[in-house]
């Protein structure tokens, strides 16, 4: 049974840390805002007298606003360009596909995913039948997942016999230490002819003993277990040709690929320097598909946030796929199915929202997660008997499993006050016995099996639902689609997202009735919220306290930063408490103020920004000289004679990253604190600080492991910034409590 709980840690207290003195200085120069907001969410962080729309509007639809992007809005109009966000198709957005272009995998059909890239159930497999694909590139790629399996099998079985791993593992059959010496062309060919791999030929090990052995081994020890390559080794791999060192590391064990990296420091982009984006890809897949897909996964989403110019369908992609959460750790096979759930979401998140379910419904991605996949009907035919195509399976477990009838119901459609009783439950459950998975443990696509379905009609919500196969369940998400308590539930976490924590019922009726009258039509909805009185008032202004992702992604697109490797900002997430995809219970993150307004959390921010501004976010790059530059070219910041350097920096950096402003308080703090000492305290405060302590408000924390590979840009550090000082302001604006809302 899938829990909603989160198994993490009781919230600590902070301890006082020196690391962090500096930034919690900065904050407790703005606590008494930070009281006010903690104490009345809904009460504007600077006094507002008249709204501007254009502000407003831009900081709900979109993940923040870019320098100049403020003043586009005003000039086009707010609802004009809320409309043009509408329609993304019609919005060119060249510049954000030109990056993603170096994501071949993501933009494969899942089919050609997986066929490319195996999953962890197709690796077992091969290790158990010794199957291995003719092609050159797809055989080492599975060959290399085969042997690293293996590798883990055998550091869990040296586990059990109570055996040093890293003394086992320099013993084993074609020692790592004979292969370093071994990079000419002659040698690597023998090697890859006499097999310096482990052989494939089918092992005695059950698929579920050698997942357990997988899940038990720990793959650091094998890491740990191998040694550099020389240098000399490294000068001669890296003076090849690219496509001559492609075709070496293709040839190169599991063991040796270790050594490579190693012997490279750590810098692993060297090996594939002047490869195409797909060999960078296959080079990073050799060490585990899962690994590189989810590395491209994170990094592509990402990308879209901060890049897309159809800022509205990704915020909405985001809405919804927090509404219709799935766990990235559920299962070994949901990294790949991941790429193709996220395009459904994004395809369908402007459009009817019955389609939008029924895409979700049948994603293997949810059919894995909530378990819908393993649904057996009590009295099915598969309940009953074997498969007869399969004379010597086992008879398959005749369980009705209710979690995603639940959740479905719960957290999809109708809320938990829906008007739906266990006995519903029950019943939805039936109807979705057949839907699953047309290979599980492969990523295959959606697959009805009538064998597996529950025979006879069902009744859900009162209402009749004869019996009809597929389509009973078809029939059920349309009365779930169209129901009075839907239109409301999913009108309020929208009004919860947009307008404010506790929105006005008035307004969330309003947009109920839109909900009934469209048929689900999303647009029409948003369009009702937009327009209504209620949005664009007073208490809207500065109503809600921005998501992790949210202020990761605006501080990026704040500062006109340059992401060349997003993985940092991905795992800068999981140190702020929301990485992507890692939320285990299916009512996925939170976004009200309770949840991340903290101290823990609001100095981790800040900790952040500092690093961001000074250029320690690895792969990511800020230029504080441009931003003044643009300002004083714009004449954005009237000169004030009066005012020393410190101040016509400060303003012209609030000009281009705040250009509401901020307060005497915020503004008396940034000039205060200029010290580029406070970005070395940040660095240690925030490589160093505990997950819950990081943001104890965060209590569906999960660690989600991203590593740098092959395809990934270089781990040392950015340039520092040229201005120190204008770093530390700009760090500390994107830390102050006016950006920290939207």
């Amino acid at each position: 049974m899938l829990l909603r709980t989160s198994r993490s840690r009781p919230p600590q207290p902070l301890r006082p840390r020196a690391a962090v003195s500096l930034a919690l200085a900065a904050l407790y120069a703005f606590s008494p805002m930070l009281a006010v907001a903690a104490a009345k969410p809904a009460t504007a962080a600077v006094p507002v007298r008249k709204v501007d729309a254009a502000a407003l509007v831009l900081n709900r639809f979109s993940f923040g606003a870019r320098p100049g992007d403020l003043a586009r809005v005003r000039s086009l109009g707010a609802y004009a360009w809320f409309e043009q966000q509408l329609q993304p198709d019609r919005l060119d957005d060249s510049g954000l596909e030109q990056r993603l272009n170096a994501y071949p995998a993501m933009r494969m059909s899942q089919a050609d995913q997986i066929a490319r890239y195996p999953t962890p159930g197709m690796v077992r497999n091969a290790a158990k039948n010794g199957y291995l694909p003719a092609d050159p590139e797809l055989r080492a790629i599975l060959s290399d997942q085969v042997e690293f399996y293996q590798m883990r099998k055998e550091a869990a079985a040296m586990q059990t016999a109570s055996v040093t791993p890293a003394a086992s593992l320099q013993s084993r059959p074609g020692d790592i230490q004979r292969g370093f010496n071994a990079l000419d062309e002659a040698t690597a060919d023998s090697m890859a002819k006499t097999g310096t791999r482990s052989q494939l030929a089918g092992g005695g090990t059950s698929a579920s003993t050698a997942l357990d052995a997988q899940k038990n081994a720990a793959p650091p020890n094998l890491e740990q277990a191998t040694a550099p390559l020389p240098q000399d080794a490294v000068n001669a791999l890296l003076a090849l040709p690219p496509q001559d060192r492609y075709q070496r590391l293709l040839r190169m064990s599991p063991a040796e690929l270790i050594g490579a990296r190693k012997g490279v420091k750590g810098d692993a982009s060297k090996l594939a320097e002047g490869m195409t984006p797909l060999q960078k890809e296959t080079l990073a897949a050799l060490a585990g598909t899962n690994r590189m897909i989810s590395g491209e996964l994170f990094s592509t989403r990402l990308l879209r946030d901060i890049y897309s110019e159809r800022q509205l369908e990704a915020v909405m992609t985001d809405f919804w796929l927090n509404h219709f959460n799935v766990y990235i750790r559920k299962d070994g096979e949901m990294p790949s199915l991941l790429p193709e759930y996220e395009d459904t979401i994004r395809t369908h998140a402007l459009g009817r929202f019955e389609d939008l379910l029924e895409a979700t419904a049948k994603s293997p991605a949810m059919l894995l997660y909530l378990d819908n996949a393993q649904s057996v009907g009590p009295d099915s035919l598969a309940a009953g008997r074997p498969n007869p195509k399969a004379p010597n399976a086992k008879k398959p477990s005749a369980g009705l499993n209710e979690n995603y009838a639940r959740e479905l119901m719960e957290l999809h459609t109708l809320g938990v006050n829906g008007g739906y009783t266990q006995k519903d439950v029950t019943e939805v459950a039936k109807v979705f016995t057949g839907w699953g998975i047309e290979r599980p443990g492969e990523g295959g696509a959606f697959l009805y099996n009538d064998r597996r379905h529950e025979p006879g009609e069902k009744t859900v919500l009162g209402r009749k639902i004869k019996e009809s196969g597929e389509s009973e369940g078809e029939e059920v998400l349309h009365i779930l689609a169209t129901s009075p308590a839907t239109a409301h539930f999913i009108s309020l976490e929208l009004a919860e997202r947009f307008v404010s924590d506790t929105p006005p019922p008035a307004l969330v009726d309003r947009m109920a009735q839109t909900f009934l009258k469209s048929n689900g039509d999303i647009r029409a909805v948003l369009r009702t919220m937009v327009h209504a009185p209620e949005f664009l008032a007073p208490q809207t202004v500065n109503a809600k306290i921005k998501t992790p992702l949210e202020y990761v992604v605006s501080a990026v697109r704040a500062s006109g930063a340059n992401v060349g490797n997003p993985v940092p900002l991905a795992q800068s997430l999981e140190r702020l408490g929301m990485p992507l995809y890692g939320c285990q219970p299916p009512t996925g993150y939170k976004w009200d103020a309770e949840t991340w307004l903290n101290s823990a959390a609001l100095v981790t921010r800040m900790n952040f920004a500092l690093l961001l501004a000074a250029n320690k976010i690895n792969g990511t790059t800020v230029d504080t000289g441009t931003l003044i530059a643009a300002s004083t070219a714009s004449h954005a910041v009237p000169q004030d004679p009066g005012a020393d350097e410190s101040q016509r920096k400060e303003a012209a950096l609030e000009s281009q990253v705040l250009p509401q402003g901020v307060s005497a308080q915020t503004r008396a703090a940034v000039l205060s604190q200029t010290d580029d000492t406070a970005v070395q305290q940040a660095m240690r405060a925030f490589g160093q600080m505990p997950a819950q302590e990081r943001n104890p408000g965060a209590k569906q924390i999960v660690n989600v492991k991203v590593r740098r590979d092959f395809s990934a840009g270089p781990p040392g550090p950015n340039l520092p910034p040229a201005d120190k000082q204008g770093a530390v302001m700009l760090g500390l604006l994107l830390g102050s409590p006016e950006f920290q809302r939207r």
